[in-house]
């Protein structure tokens, strides 16, 4: 099919049409309208892509100069050791301190087991 002749057998009011298809501009306004109109935020996506993405290479280059000293010089295990330790000191002084008597936590203690386990009042 020649589509040179096609178009030259083409009426003017005919080729109008097409014209108007191929330029994107309709006369007639509800052709293919799709709601309201969206701001263009293709440069805002572009620009928030681009600076994340240079901020994770930069994040990569770090770990990846610090990863070697960590393997190297691994203080995970004695850290947690000393985590360890900390944490039963403050468990055992925090035991210490509340079981004494006249503490609000041993009156909120007997007042639960009086209440419960007392015996009834006649």
């Amino acid at each position: 099919m020649d589509k040179k002749r096609l178009v030259k057998n083409l009426t003017p009011e005919e080729l109008k049409g097409f014209e108007e298809f191929i330029d994107g501009e309709s006369v007639d306004t509800d052709f293919l309208q799709r709601g309201p109109q969206k701001k263009d935020a293709s440069y805002e996506h572009f620009t928030f892509l681009t600076n994340d993405s240079e901020r994770l290479i930069r994040q990569k280059e770090l770990l990846k100069n610090k990863l070697s000293f960590v393997t190297k010089y691994d203080q995970g295990e004695k850290l947690i050791q000393d985590q360890q330790k900390e944490i039963f000191l403050l468990k055992k002084n925090i035991f210490e301190i509340s079981n004494k008597p006249g503490t609000p936590y041993m009156k909120s203690i007997k007042e639960i087991f009086d209440s419960i386990f007392a015996p009834p009042q006649v």
